[in-house]
């Protein structure tokens, strides 16, 4: 079994002032650094054996500093962990452009299948090389709440800036089972899937998780 605990990047600019980020590489404001000291307080304490992200500059960032707060070995970025491509949409803000597009359905979006399915594979091949490791992985929201939204079949609220979910991956040669024991530091009662490992996609999710479970609807 790994255990993996993944944290929300800090705040960025694009972040405070409600523009869509996604793949755009925006660095950490001084809010957002702050957010990632203080990203594992407050946790029950855990055992970490290192510390990954995506390859963005905003989840390196964090990554870095929570793993140089806490003695946590950095071990590298993994591209496909970085954030949904949200096209056009991307630097704009989130209001005006779902209004344009109602459902988030922008130019040059990436499907929520390929979201899920490069982040699961992403984790899977960390799993099967790292087995019985703690693990922090930095990501982004949109990603770790479609992943989550995946493994327990709920429709998820927005994950905040700074906040640690944790994920357990048991990888066997037929099937693996992934279990959510908590999400935005908020613990749960185990939501757990079994998959067979025969290459088809682990989880699939429709188009309307796209939008965070409660924000409201775009106006007319």
């Amino acid at each position: 079994m790994t255990l993996f605990g993944l944290v929300r990047h800090g705040q960025t600019e694009f972040n405070r002032q409600g523009l869509f980020q996604g793949v755009s590489d925006v660095p950490l404001n001084d809010t957002g650094r702050e957010q990632a000291h203080r990203a594992l307080d407050a946790l029950p304490p855990i055992a970490w054996d290192a510390a990954l992200s995506s390859t963005l500059s905003r989840a390196e960032e964090t990554a870095r500093i929570i793993a140089e707060d806490h003695a946590i070995p950095f071990a590298g970025t993994d591209a496909r962990l970085v954030e949904i491509d949200w096209g056009a949409a991307e630097g704009n803000p989130v209001g005006e452009m779902e209004d344009r597009y109602p459902g988030r359905t922008f130019p040059g979006r990436e499907t929520t299948q390929s979201v899920i399915d490069r982040a699961t594979a992403a984790l899977d091949e960390i799993a099967s090389q790292r087995p019985d490791q703690n693990l922090l992985v930095v990501a982004h929201g949109t990603l770790i709440r479609l992943l989550l939204s995946g493994v327990t079949g709920e429709h998820l609220p927005s994950i905040p800036n700074g906040t640690l979910s944790q994920l357990e991956v048991v990888t066997g040669p037929e099937q693996e089972t992934w279990t959510v024991s908590m999400v935005a530091g908020e613990e749960l009662a185990p939501r757990t899937r079994t998959v067979p490992r025969d290459g088809t996609p682990r989880f699939a999710l429709p188009d309307h998780h796209l939008r965070p479970r409660g924000l409201e609807p775009a106006r007319d």
